[in-house]
């Protein structure tokens, strides 16, 4: 049997890969070993052997440019190596560029090098494939597997005004919401600053601060916005859930962005969604049909969609014809898909 050895073997506050490889363990060995363990098996092991690779922005990005560079090119013959011992390496691009990019020269170039060395490249939409054959002229072939989502990808949501009760939100005014991450391409800022003009609604800002720098410039930003909250700390799935079905909208104020789990998860939730005019999140999002757009990093464009979407009379309309547009999105079908995938990679011998 084929053994897929998944690179990183787990994703701290992300459950994309525990779904994923759930779905694809009947039919392959998959090896969630450290990579100081799996990268020998892949050296010296027998039979089809497949590296599947998401992330690699911290392998090679540091704050030393000459270590960045040092640690790209080891990476890179590494992957040449494994290439040689008759490894198939697939790289699904969840970022097409680091979200954090210290070293953009290096980052092009590791980009270019990876899609070299890889048998296959999966990714989420039809605009990164474009975007992957325009920048790096691959002739890799590339594949679109949609993110997977399940029905209630953090359990059933408790009623409305209940959920705002147990999280002390008892605000008789419209929530606004952004829930996730809380990293700076994001571009939470448009959002606070939209805050302004925008007193008869309250945001909260909700999720895991991975730059505290980042989170002080954000607690400064907010300091005279008496109509913002921010509670930054990792959520487990029942208080995800409870702040989903509190707000009214929950807003994605991404200034740049490849995929966006949260908003999979939102939609299959049937949560309306407002988000940036960037081209992986238009195939998600058809404004005033699935959810709001609005143009990206520009906080006029941002407040006049927030005050559209509120003041629409058939938002929940709106949030059950996103849950349906995922309707072939279901972990199993994609399962399906990468099963495929990687059986016409790996045929079994």
């Amino acid at each position: 049997m084929t053994t897929i050895h998944p690179f990183p073997p787990t994703l701290a506050y992300c459950p994309y890969i525990d779904e994923l490889y759930d779905m694809l363990e009947p039919h392959f060995t998959i090896d969630r070993r450290s990579p100081r363990r799996a990268i020998p098996a892949l050296l010296f092991g027998r039979g089809g052997r497949i590296l599947h690779v998401h992330f690699f922005d911290e392998v090679v990005q540091r704050p030393s440019k000459f270590t960045t560079w040092f640690r790209y090119v080891m990476w890179i013959m590494l992957l040449m190596l494994l290439r040689w011992r008759g490894v198939t390496i697939v790289w699904t691009v969840h970022n097409a560029t680091p979200h954090e990019c210290l070293h953009p020269d290096i980052a092009r170039r590791t980009t270019q090098h990876v899609l070299n060395q890889c048998h296959a490249v999966t990714v989420h939409h039809h605009a990164t494939r474009t975007l992957l054959l325009e920048q790096y002229h691959t002739t890799t072939p590339i594949s679109v597997i949609p993110h997977g989502h399940t029905a209630h990808p953090f359990g059933l949501l408790p009623q409305h005004q209940y959920a705002r009760q147990q999280l002390g939100l008892t605000l008789d005014v419209p929530l606004l919401l952004y829930l996730g991450m809380i990293r700076r391409y994001k571009g939470i800022e448009t959002l606070i600053d939209a805050m302004e003009l925008l007193p008869h609604a309250h945001l909260v800002i909700a999720g895991h601060a991975a730059d505290t720098v980042y989170l002080s410039e954000i607690h400064q930003h907010t300091a005279r916005r008496i109509n913002v909250t921010i509670r930054p700390r990792f959520l487990p799935d029942h208080e995800a859930a409870q702040y989903l079905a509190a707000c009214d909208l929950l807003v994605l104020p991404y200034r740049s962005i490849t995929t966006s789990g949260m908003l999979v998860a939102a939609q299959a939730a049937g949560i309306v969604c407002v988000v940036p005019n960037l081209p992986p999140l238009l195939e998600q999002v058809r404004d005033g049909v699935t959810g709001f757009v609005f143009h990206a990093d520009n906080s006029n464009s941002l407040i006049h969609t927030i005050e559209r979407a509120l003041a629409n009379p058939n938002r929940r309309q709106i949030g059950s014809a996103a849950q349906r547009a995922l309707a072939n999105h279901t972990w199993s079908q994609v399962g399906q898909q990468f099963i495929t995938l990687f059986t016409q990679l790996c045929p079994p011998s």
